[in-house]
């Protein structure tokens, strides 16, 4: 910093969602555990950034961690992490996660001094003076939170980097307890830069005439339910006697995507074929060992054929594979619609199930069908 004319830089990693602990949603007990232990080398990956970028503050804005899963290793990297980032301040804001009442971590004091955690639901302030810099902030205290903290408020010196953290939900629903802030709350506060949690996919910067905001998205995907690579935002911030400039960018730092895909395989009669056409799908999205991947297959199929529950998954080079099978054994019946046999009688019955709008009929209808007919041909049909 130049002291006499006050010409400075300096940046803010903000990110939130991190889910420390959490379990993995969609993937097997190994690899769970696994993805566990991946999402904790992806949060060292970000403080090892952290260190080599010169990064002066971060911002977490909620769910750091999942405080019903946390346990005292996670307690122990945060606090080895923080402590080899002295020249950084972490700012913390508790989310509907690791809300502050429900936290031993965060109320055991073990987090060193350069950790301020906010501890109230209302809204509450950080000053960093040598910086010119105030954040402010909220914490859930439980599961729930349904007022603006920013609601009829405004920073208390303009001429200062003024820096909003929290988990919230922008321009929400009525009655959303996600604490909800709406644009125009926003635009009154007058802070520089809304570093916000909540929402997995952190998206692009929202820009409101002379402030901004984003949301970080989760520092890793956890699941199917929320696909996508993760990331954080680096947010550098120059300081020239009192005029604030702001350039902002959105980082990567997680390992595993998890992508999920809609194929129709209709006429497809044998599993090299359903091999084929996943492993040519895969290679034009240029899907690889990085990628989760969930396939939900549609169409029409020859009533015989059966599609192996394990279909390949280990030859299509992915970190995991899922099939969802939605296919009706529909492709080629034309004629047992007139079948005078066994087979058309049971055929005309089960047609209405699986013509049927509701999907979970349908899908019943086709398993009655195929089992039906393999039995019939003294077929085993588990594959």
């Amino acid at each position: 910093m130049d002291e006499n004319n006050q010409v400075y830089v300096l940046k803010f990693l903000h990110c939130g969602d991190v889910h420390l602990d959490a379990p993995y949603v969609g993937l097997s007990p190994e690899k769970s555990d696994e993805r566990r232990q991946g999402l904790r080398s992806t949060f060292m990956r970000m403080m090892d950034y952290v260190r080599g970028a010169g990064i002066n503050y971060v911002l977490i804005s909620g769910d750091l961690f999942n405080t019903e899963c946390a346990t005292n290793a996670t307690a122990e990297l945060l606090i080895r992490e923080f402590r080899n980032c002295p020249d950084t301040k972490f700012i913390i804001a508790p989310g509907r996660s690791d809300s502050y009442d429900d936290n031993p971590i965060y109320q055991s004091g073990r987090l060193p001094s350069n950790c301020h955690i906010f501890s109230s639901d209302k809204l509450s302030r950080v000053d960093f003076d040598d910086d010119k810099v105030t954040v402010y902030g909220w914490a859930f205290m439980g599961k729930s939170f349904s007022e603006s903290p920013l609601y009829q408020t405004a920073v208390g010196d303009v001429t200062k980097i003024n820096i909003v953290c929290g988990y919230a939900d922008l321009d929400g629903n009525v009655g959303s307890d996600t604490c909800p802030v709406s644009k125009a709350d926003l635009k009154k506060f007058g802070a520089d830069y809304y570093a916000f949690g909540s929402r997995h996919e952190g998206g692009d910067f929202v820009n409101l005439g002379d402030t901004m905001c984003g949301y970080s998205g989760a520092l890793e995907s956890t699941g199917f339910d929320h696909p996508g690579l993760g990331g954080a935002k680096l947010i550098t911030i120059r300081y020239n006697n009192g005029e604030i400039s702001m350039d902002a960018k959105n980082m990567t730092f997680g390992q595993v995507v998890f992508k999920e895909e809609t194929m129709d395989v209709t006429g497809i009669d044998t599993t090299n074929e359903i091999i084929n056409v996943i492993s040519k799908m895969v290679s034009e999205k240029k899907y690889g060992m990085e990628t989760a991947l969930r396939l939900e297959i549609t169409g029409f199929l020859d009533p015989r054929f059966i599609i192996p529950k394990n279909v390949g998954g280990d030859a299509f080079g992915l970190y995991s594979f899922e099939l969802i099978d939605k296919t009706l054994p529909l492709y080629g019946t034309k004629n047992l619609k007139r079948d005078m046999t066994v087979k058309g009688e049971i055929f005309r019955q089960l047609l209405p199930m699986m013509e049927s709008e509701d999907e979970e009929e349908r899908l019943l209808g086709a398993a009655a069908f195929r089992e039906a007919l393999a039995a019939l041909e003294s077929r085993d049909i588990e594959t």
